[in-house]
């Protein structure tokens, strides 16, 4: 099918970012370990399972690393996939295509499981993401998803994602190297303004809860927060969702025991849920 504008311009803007990444080993701790961390069953499983959106392959690489008897298949429908393959040449259980997830390029019924992070939110269409998932699982395997989070019930970060959205009009029209030095001049900025302290509420109990309602609190490093800012103000297109909104989209796309929760040090939602046996 014809590749929508939106759609081929967000291959042209994650193509850019994931080029910016180290593709030296070894692989640092990544986004598959956040969401294993919290799901009470193993993500990898089966014979072959689907990274549904893997950008320059750091979780394909981590899964397939410590499961070498699991066949990993990563799709992308950025350049990130060039990335992917200096990542993963040496693992001879990865396989690596470059495609669409609103138009998986596999047969129906494959995979044994399907793990998707922040990819969905960002496609013209995720209900059709989702039914592509559902379509090429096995009956009753898992999906597992990472979708950003509205944070209506946040007066903090929902007020900043209103300023943000109000900025990502003028964002969106500017070159992307240009954009991403923009994002690199900022960071220690957004580092020093929000990360820092939350970090310092977060060390003590009773104020815990106040650093999580802190915009940027997950900031590793003063550089650290450069592919977040460029990821906020010059995607395309987002989406985000409530908590109800999360299981709904799992739900009324086919799948069942759909399981919704925040991950730890992310502004978004865990999800999973399993192909519907009917």
């Amino acid at each position: 099918m014809p590749m929508p504008s939106k759609l081929n311009e967000t291959q042209e803007v994650y193509g850019f970012l994931w080029k910016q990444v180290d593709s030296g080993l070894p692989v640092p701790r990544w986004h598959f370990n956040d969401m294993q961390d919290m799901v009470p069953e193993n993500i990898v499983r089966g014979k072959i399972g689907l990274e549904a959106g893997s950008g320059c392959g750091y979780d394909t690489h981590i899964m397939a690393k410590n499961n070498p008897g699991v066949k990993i298949m990563s799709l992308d429908i950025s350049e990130g996939v060039h990335e992917s393959k200096k990542i993963n040449a040496a693992l001879k259980n990865v396989g690596i295509i470059q495609g669409s997830v609103l138009e998986i390029p596999f047969t129906s019924d494959l995979f044994d499981f399907v793990y998707s992070y922040g990819v969905l939110h960002h496609t013209p269409d995720p209900n059709q993401g989702l039914r592509e998932f559902k379509r090429v699982l096995k009956t009753g395997a898992p999906v597992f998803i990472y979708l950003y989070e509205d944070h209506s019930e946040n007066f903090l970060k929902c007020t900043a994602i209103n300023v943000i959205d109000l900025v990502r009009a003028l964002t969106t029209r500017i070159n992307k190297r240009v954009l991403y030095l923009l994002c690199a001049i900022m960071s220690p900025l957004v580092f020093c303004i929000f990360t820092v302290p939350a970090r310092l509420l977060g060390a003590f109990s009773f104020t815990k809860k106040a650093a999580d309602t802190i915009p940027f609190n997950f900031g590793k490093t003063p550089l650290s927060l450069t592919g977040d800012l460029y990821d906020r103000f010059r995607a395309p297109i987002e989406y985000r969702y409530s908590r109800s909104e999360v299981g709904d989209l799992l739900k009324k796309n086919g799948f069942v025991k759909v399981t919704v929760g925040h991950l730890k040090k992310k502004a978004g939602w865990l999800a999973w849920g399993y192909k519907n046996t009917c």
